[in-house]
């Protein structure tokens, strides 16, 4: 389920401990000269102290050696005296050359190429001639190169040309310099699970729908639950999106899982080591204990799952209703799973069947992925007094209606709440045997974190909406409920999280008749199988604790991934801890050690810098419209649960993959080789 809980004061402390942390991150690193986004940096000559900070976050103690250089497609900066730029720039066009360039025109693959030959021309004989040569070399790339990759790649090499030509003379230290580069795109550095977006949609283009998939598979194991109920937040990273609107990636990424699915192709998964004797135990079947063992699995382990549910996808099954996800859709992607020798085990919860000092016992490594199955309270009279028509809480309706289980409420249904749940909620209650509901939230439509065209489905179906109100007492008759008393609403200024804060308006209470409440203003894990001997931290907001990016707790062997270990959030980001755990845990295994590689470290570095820039100005034309799914008409699909939107053909398909502009970009970090 598409998950996006927001507690105000959680929100600011973690917005605090961020910007500390990238204060003394940032703080870290000085630049001895550069060029950087049109600003120019000189500090040559001056005392190290005196050096200015970097434009960019970036640690100059960059995973444990010394950072010199960093390029990418906006500009270069020099970290260390010692640094040869020149070399540096080289190397980046020579690696744009023959990984980053698709090799489809003669500017990209064999310009760049020239570049790089050139620069390490002129460092060995400098010349005003080759300066001149190697300018115009650029400048032809950017005004003809097909895509963007080559054009944007030369950018930090005009920059070098124009303001530091002089250091193409200097003397040249003999030292060992390691480069490591990463090609990412705005949208891939968008995405939690860092699906290849370009390329997928690329083969697209060709009508290689079973080779879209296997790269959508790389780092994704459940495209089609992703082509379905993700949040698409690749697509407010599109550059497409400066020109007219951003490519339908979610549903693009639909189209090669839909053809696999339709046309009856088994699918084609690798497995890149033999069996390695190792076991794991991963404790959640929902996306990212799935997507963990997933990736477990390929790399030869002996994977079992243990779950509570009696069926697999934890809140993909029993959070989101069919309408958006079919569970016999959701089954066949952990068939797919299953496959590769992963076995679940059902109706079984930790803490009561299953404990955590034997899974210690009997498995390499453990990973804790039960997700947040516990509702919040909305803290108002009468919440808790007993009365019928009061439901739990939001994810307690869903799942019992989805299970199958006897569900009762009234006539007139009022939720509370402003997520994907809440509407989640409003859309299964309106299909049901009800003739009134009503969705009330505190702050105003274009806070809620629901999507909107989930919010605009809803009213179409017929939800009504309160907005900028929220309840105060339950009332009852009887000890049924009868109605809601509530209060207006007004936006004060913004607290820490950046949203305007809501502040009541004294007086303006008004009361809803209802006779059914549910509650649906968010979820937290339940961690009651967690005692002080396990050893496992515990944060305040308690979700489980690990170490920044390498999924660890304090405990030694056991991970932790999903929503349990941030509090509720989306599927994609789910996935992508999953398979981050999973590297983790595999390290663990097989090396004693977990870590990140210089690569990884380039990616994190660059995804926290934002690959995307708003601000760019483009100037493509608007020459073909946005690709949107056909859906069920209102009227008809507020009668059933069948599935909404409906697949693209392959002719959609295809005409939507023309819209992107693959936009790859590359990075590169000079580095101290140690």
């Amino acid at each position: 389920m598409l998950y996006f809980y927001v507690i105000g004061n959680c929100i600011q402390y973690t917005v605090g401990i961020i910007i500390t942390i990238i204060v003394l991150e940032w703080a870290m690193s000085k630049v001895l000269y550069g060029f950087f986004k049109g600003q120019f940096i000189d500090n040559r000559g001056r005392p190290q102290d005196e050096w200015s900070d970097s434009p960019v976050k970036i640690d100059k103690d960059f995973n444990g050696k010394n950072l010199k250089s960093f390029v990418n497609w906006d500009g270069f900066l020099v970290f260390d005296e010692k640094c040869d730029i020149l070399v540096a720039l080289a190397e980046y066009m020579s690696e744009i050359s023959s990984y980053g360039c698709c090799g489809r025109c003669f500017p990209g693959r064999i310009g760049t190429k020239l570049v790089s030959e050139e620069l390490y021309k002129l460092r060995d004989e400098y010349s005003k001639e080759k300066i001149d040569l190697i300018y115009d070399l650029c400048v032809s790339i950017n005004d003809s190169a097909k895509c963007t990759v080559a054009p944007t790649a030369v950018i930090p090499v005009l920059n070098f040309l124009e303001n530091f030509p002089e250091e193409a003379k200097k003397e040249v230290f003999s030292e060992n310099t390691k480069y490591i580069r990463h090609l990412t795109s705005p949208c891939t550095a968008g995405c939690p699970a860092n699906v290849k977006i370009p390329e997928f949609i690329e083969a697209i283009k060709d009508f290689r729908f079973l080779e879209a998939l296997a790269i959508i598979r790389e780092t994704m194991p459940l495209p089609g639950v992703c082509g379905r109920v993700c949040p698409h937040p690749c697509e407010e990273n599109c550059r497409r999106g400066l020109i007219d609107d951003p490519v339908n990636i979610m549903v693009l990424k639909r189209a090669p899982w839909d053809y696999e699915y339709y046309h009856h192709k088994n699918p084609q998964i690798p497995v890149y080591r033999n069996n390695t004797g190792k076991k794991v135990a991963i404790v959640g079947a929902g996306p990212a204990g799935l997507t963990a063992a997933y990736y477990l699995a390929q790399l030869g382990h002996n994977v079992k799952i243990y779950d509570m549910l009696n069926e697999p996808g934890g809140m993909v099954a029993r959070g989101i209703p069919d309408y958006r996800q079919p569970r016999e859709l959701l089954r066949r992607e952990v068939d797919i799973i299953k496959s590769l020798g992963v076995e679940i085990q059902y109706n079984t919860k930790l803490g009561k069947d299953i404990f955590l000092d034997d899974l210690k016992a009997d498995y390499d490594t453990v990973l804790i992925a039960i997700g947040a199955w516990k509702s919040r309270d909305m803290g108002v009279e009468g919440e808790k007094d007993g009365y019928e028509g009061v439901v739990a809480g939001g994810i307690y309706f869903l799942n019992d209606f989805a299970a199958g289980r006897e569900v009762k409420i009234g006539k007139k249904v009022l939720v509370v709440g402003g997520g994907n749940t809440a509407i989640d909620c409003v859309r299964t209650a309106i299909r049901m045997d009800t003739e009134e509901v009503t969705l009330i939230y505190r702050r105003a439509r274009e806070q809620m974190p629901a999507e909107d065209y989930e919010i605009d489905d809803a009213e179409e179906e017929g939800v009504k909406f309160h907005f900028l109100a929220n309840p105060v007492k339950i009332l009852a008759e009887n000890g049924k409920v009868v109605g809601v008393e509530c209060i207006k609403m007004r936006l004060g200024e913004p607290d820490e999280s950046g949203r305007r804060r809501p502040e009541p308006i004294e007086g303006s209470n008004f009361v809803i008749d209802v006779d059914t409440v549910i509650p649906a203003i968010g979820q937290y894990p339940d961690l009651s199988f967690l005692s002080e001997k396990d050893g496992i931290g515990v944060t305040k907001w308690n979700t489980i604790k690990v170490k920044d990016d390498l999924y660890v707790t304090d405990v030694e062997g056991v991970f932790s991934a999903g929503d349990c270990e941030w509090g509720p959030n989306t599927v994609v980001k789910a996935i992508g801890a999953g398979r981050w755990s999973a590297i983790m845990m595999d390290r663990y295994m097989m090396e004693g050690n977990v870590y990140l590689t210089d690569e990884e470290k380039l990616q994190l570095t660059l995804y926290d810098n934002k690959v995307f820039d708003k601000k760019e100005k483009l100037c493509e034309p608007n020459t073909i419209r946005r690709v949107e799914q056909e859906k069920l008409l209102p009227e008809v699909r507020v009668n059933n649960f069948e599935e909404i939107e409906k697949p693209y053909s392959e002719k959609q398909a295809y005409i939507e993959a023309t819209r992107c502009l693959r936009c790859m970009r590359m990075a590169m970090v000079g580095l101290e080789n140690k």
